[in-house]
């Protein structure tokens, strides 16, 4: 048996039955020194210096064939098919080509039995451990696989890299996990180790990049409907905000701004639309930004279509672009760029990028080995089945490298639906995608979401409240048709949508929830989602979701800090408690709470306690569970301190999440409301350290150093804060305004002032 220290920061190891290691593929952005090329099937065994880490038990590599499919017997016998997720086109005249040779692949390893395993993306059973559990790894509407997992234990921590972007599966049992690939050229992995968690996510962004900033709105409140309908529409939701005095940093226009016939269009429709420069102008003048819906396939007849055509950057259904090809990709962001980008637009919605998805279909959802069989078998007869989950990371590819030729004064923003590892180098936020409204939906959410945080996705969302509110009703409604049946996906519990107070009760929470995200973004169909149409001034369900969206501005430098973090340190803003409390056995079991930041504790409320669907009426107690970690805890809301290292029961109130805030935390403020930071606050019982991120937040200047990261320390025996350190040129505040609360219960207010820091 072959014992192999790894190395740092990584090691690669490649398995291929001809003995050549090959250059790293799309998904790793660097190569590396330290390689080993493993060319049996025999075990090895990895080490960290004395401690065994884990065990390679066995590959195997099994040849197979690439095919496509191309076009046969003359021109195209293309059927276009109406569904719930776009316009999508069949061309039945099509044969298999062979394009190349490759293997079917498996790998095999021996696990630590006590370490949790995380990562492997976000999908839609709300697995928090993957201990003894399956995974298909397909992109797919609700699912967005990573090639990654991590092992997480008390003795070792190690991460594991696939530089693979075929179809996927997992399965770990009784300390084996099993890996399977569809199709590769060799089997080729790296390996992280780290103490933690935050050093393992910042390995895997040294292997697959930076994440890149995003523009500082992005990080306020984003509105989004399925569907503002005309130019009027957008404008009187800008509108109706301001006159109402809610705080909104972006409004989404979600699909159909083309002409009738024209699907996938980046043309306007000018009746609907007549001139969308003016009105991207006028959200601008009240600092709204503005964000477009795009997708990959343009229907047969209209011009972007043709002109991808006459290049050759179509797929053989005709309509689906080929995100692959680098020409392709320039012509298609000429579409975007000639009246959306020129017109001011400020972020791209790239909606369907799993845009081969065959079981988004039917009444009856298929087993999810039925349904990966089917996806494969769809992507790979347009993608080369070696990469065929890597169509949305090109994709975001060709949207940001272009975008950056084009301007350098706009951040790129690109709300996607699928992705990959490095992603995030392309100024990409991830989302669920169509998910329902259920109470077992939100709770599964929060688990999904820590989990696509671990595998090194830094920015990643949900539709707060749910994508589908109803279901059979609400179906019928949308399609116009009292005779089909109704998807298996279009399955929520409120048929009345924001007039059943059950629904109301369910879209506060997964409100508050979102608060407490990298991106907070409502969205959905079957019901508007504006706060107005929850309520009025003084009701509780308006005045909670006003109270909360008003809350993210208070805490925007915060979360704009922790953005700054993510670039320069590869830090990860939505963390499981494993992260920050690795000697904490409770507190590492706990899928329903996580850190947002060093500061906050967030412990979502998930299930009902005034209403049930169909605005019935019941009465549960208003609390909820909370395990506090150990140390010592201010309740967020009261400010009241509490000692941790055990469960209490927690006032939850419809009006309140319960969030705590660590002893020891700065957390820099916004006291007006309007994002700027104005104040810090700092929660003493510990010392600590914080980076306050400042920039210009629109443009990469920041790459250039017109930054300051200035980190600032709460020596609590001293009851005094210092500037440790100033890194970059650009101008923040000589002073501050400081909230010390104390763990008596008392508060007290100083000026801070930036001087006499120490390098």
């Amino acid at each position: 048996m072959k014992k192999i220290n790894v190395s740092a920061p990584f090691t690669r190891v490649t398995c291929s039955p001809k003995g050549d290691i090959g250059v790293p593929g799309r998904t790793i952005v660097y190569s590396i020194e330290s390689e080993v090329l493993q060319t049996t099937s025999g075990p090895i065994v990895f080490a960290g210096g004395e401690t065994t880490m884990f065990e390679q038990v066995g590959w195997q590599l099994t040849p197979r064939d690439i095919f496509r499919h191309t076009v046969t017997g003359g021109e195209a016998n293309v059927i276009v098919q109406k569904t719930v997720d776009g316009e999508r086109t069949v061309v039945e005249n099509t044969s298999k080509v062979k394009i190349g040779q490759a293997y079917e692949g498996e790998i095999t390893f021996s696990l630590p039995k006590d370490n949790r395993i995380f990562g492997l993306g976000q999908h839609e059973k709300g697995v928090y451990d993957y201990r003894g559990q399956a995974e298909f790894l397909v992109q797919n509407n609700m699912k967005i696989p990573m090639p990654v997992f991590l092992c997480v234990g008390p003795q070792v921590n190690f991460a594991v890299v696939f530089d693979a972007g075929c179809l996927m599966t997992f399965e770990e049992h009784d300390g084996t996990a099993r890996f399977t690939f569809d199709a590769v050229d060799r089997i080729d992995y790296y390996i992280v180790a780290g103490s933690s968690i935050d050093e393992l996510i910042k390995g895997i962004r040294k292997l697959t990049g930076t994440a890149v900033m995003l523009p500082r709105w992005a990080f306020g409140y984003i509105q989004s409907r399925e569907r503002y309908k005309t130019q009027a529409d957008v404008l009187e939701t800008a509108e109706e905000f301001l006159a109402r005095g809610i705080p909104v940093s972006c409004i989404v226009q979600d699909w159909s701004t083309w002409e009738k016939g024209k699907w996938g269009s980046k043309y306007v429709d000018k009746e609907r639309f007549p001139d969308i420069k003016s009105m991207i102008t006028k959200l601008h003048d009240n600092d709204i930004a503005f964000m477009i819906s795009i997708w990959p396939n343009p229907a047969i007849g209209c011009i972007d279509n043709t002109e991808l055509a006459e290049a050759g950057g179509l797929f053989s259904n005709g309509t689906t672009y080929n995100a692959f090809d680098e020409n392709a990709r320039r012509i298609y962001w000429k579409q975007c760029e000639r009246e959306w980008f020129n017109a001011g637009t400020d972020a791209w919605w790239c909606d369907s990028t799993e845009p081969f998805t065959p079981d988004w279909n039917g009444s009856v959802k298929k087993s999810c080995s039925e349904r990966y069989e089917l996806s494969k078998e769809a992507a790979t007869k347009h993608i080369d089945a070696r990469c065929a989950n890597d169509y949305a990371l090109v994709h975001a590819q060709g949207i940001y490298e272009n975008q950056r030729a084009a301007s350098s004064s706009k951040r790129v923003v690109n709300l996607t639906r699928s992705g990959s590892l490095s992603i995030q180098r392309y100024g990409a936020i991830l989302w669920s995608g169509d998910i329902n409204a259920k109470w077992d939906t939100l709770r599964s959410q929060i688990a999904e979401g820590l989990n696509m945080c671990a595998s090194g996705i830094p920015y990643w969302t949900v539709d707060i409240g749910a994508f589908f509110t109803g279901s059979d009703r609400c179906w019928r409604a949308w399609s116009g048709s009292g005779d089909k049946e109704t998807p298996w996906f279009w399955d929520g519990d409120y048929e009345d949508g924001n007039k059943d107070m059950g629904y109301r009760e369910l879209y506060v929470r997964w409100l508050q929830y979102g608060t407490f995200m990298p991106i907070m973004r409502s969205h959905g169909t079957d019901t508007p989602r504006e706060p107005w149409h929850f309520g009025q001034p003084g009701e509780k369900y308006y005045d909670t979701i006003v109270k909360y969206i008003k809350l993210r501005y208070r805490l925007l430098p915060y979360i704009y800090s922790l953005a700054g973090m993510v670039t320069r340190e590869g830090y990860t803003m939505m963390r499981n408690l494993n992260f920050d409390f690795p000697g904490d056995p409770m507190a590492c079991a706990i899928s329903d709470s996580y850190m947002f930041g060093p500061a906050f504790l967030v412990c979502p409320v998930t299930y009902p306690m005034e209403y049930e669907a169909g605005s019935k009426a019941i009465q549960e107690p208003l609390l909820r569970e909370v395990y506090l970690p150990s140390g010592g805890w201010y309740d967020f809301e009261t400010k009241e301190y509490i000692s941790g290292g055990r469960t209490i029961s927690a006032n939850a109130p419809v009006s309140t999440i319960p969030v705590y805030v660590r002893t020891g935390s700065i957390v820099p403020v916004s006291v007006k409301g309007d994002g700027e930071i104005d104040a810090l606050e700092i929660y003493a019982g510990a010392s600590s350290s914080f980076t306050l991120y400042f920039d210009n937040g629109r443009d990469y200047s920041y790459e250039n150093g017109d930054y300051a990261a200035v980190t600032v320390t709460w020596d609590d025996e001293s009851g005094k804060l210092y500037v440790k350190s100033i890194d970059g040129s650009y101008p923040f505040p000589q002073s501050l305004k400081t909230v010390i609360y104390h763990t008596n219960g008392t508060r007290s207010e100083r000026e801070f002032t930036f001087v006499g820091y120490v390098v």
